[in-house]
């Protein structure tokens, strides 16, 4: 009986060490935070292709069918600022080498999921840091710089913030998207926003899939957006019960294979990105999620 006793304690302790670890994630947090300030003025954004050991090979064919669906989801951005009187202007490049060749870069773990969450979120964050700044470095490093006259000579890009003040200048815009896209076609992954949430690091989202609505839905990250179902930065099922059935055709819901042009962007997500000042009290809750990212 003692033992039983003892085991049912042991139980209740661990469950409640675990309670203790959750924290308080706060979306306001996003708004006008680092280099995507709010979705207003001109934009670039920005592509990068990278092929890893995990990842299906990019083709010529698919990475142009990719460069075609970003330019819909820009288009369907640009549409829908024109619709709430947002001045909005959406650029896009990218980066491919001579004959479509990409950057080779094999993530930290085998999937975008493993390496956030390997060996936690902490390290798993860092260690996508330092892959990425590998990543613009390399990019950086086949830009022909031209001097400016009276100006010191002009250094290549060597990570992932300087990358960005480059792109900036060169294309004259206020906010810089940058995205790494991974070829996971037939395969199971996630895409993610990294670093919108602090300054500490420069932001940037990992996109796994070339559907419309998923590559509209990160640059929205990036600006201030979160998510509205369950991932590792919404746990709340109250929040995402609540979500799915107010916001039912809401782009921040799981944007997986939509077709974008059924999705809005909700009152709630243009509070957060700053399209709007107020938002209805109602809503408030879902500014906030308790769980165990430590971000």
């Amino acid at each position: 009986m003692k033992k039983i006793i003892r085991i049912f304690i042991l139980s209740i302790l661990i469950l409640l060490s675990e309670s203790f670890t959750l924290r308080k994630l706060d979306y306001k947090k996003g708004i006008k935070t680092n280099v995507c300030k709010d979705l207003k003025g001109d934009i670039l954004v920005y592509s990068i292709f990278v092929d890893t050991k995990t990842t299906s090979p990019w083709t010529e064919y698919d990475i142009k069918s990719t460069l075609d669906s970003i330019r819909t989801a820009v288009s369907w951005l640009n549409q829908k600022g024109i619709h709430n009187n947002i001045p909005v202007k959406f650029i896009t490049d990218y980066y491919v080498g001579p004959e479509y060749t990409t950057i080779k870069k094999n993530l930290p773990e085998e999937s975008i999921y493993l390496s956030v969450t390997e060996p936690n979120f902490k390290q798993g964050f860092a260690n996508l840091n330092k892959w990425s700044d590998y990543i613009a470095r390399k990019a950086g490093n086949t830009f022909l710089l031209q001097d400016k006259d009276g100006l010191p000579e002009i250094k290549k890009p060597k990570n992932k913030e300087r990358l960005i003040a480059y792109l900036r200048d060169e294309y004259e815009v206020e906010s810089v998207v940058l995205l790494y896209m991974m070829n996971n076609y037939f395969k199971t992954d996630i895409s993610i926003p990294v670093n919108n949430l602090h300054t500490r690091n420069i932001e940037y989202a990992i996109v796994s899939y070339k559907y419309p609505s998923e590559i509209a839905h990160n640059i929205l990250h990036l600006f201030g957006a979160a998510d509205l179902y369950e991932t590792i930065y919404r746990q709340n099922s109250k929040s995402i019960d609540y979500a799915k059935i107010e916001f039912p055709n809401e782009i921040m819901l799981d944007p997986y294979g939509k077709p974008i042009h059924n999705l809005e962007i909700s009152d709630y997500t243009k509070f957060l990105i700053g399209w709007n000042q107020d938002l209805r009290d109602e809503y408030l809750f879902l500014l906030t999620d308790r769980n165990k990212l430590k971000y």
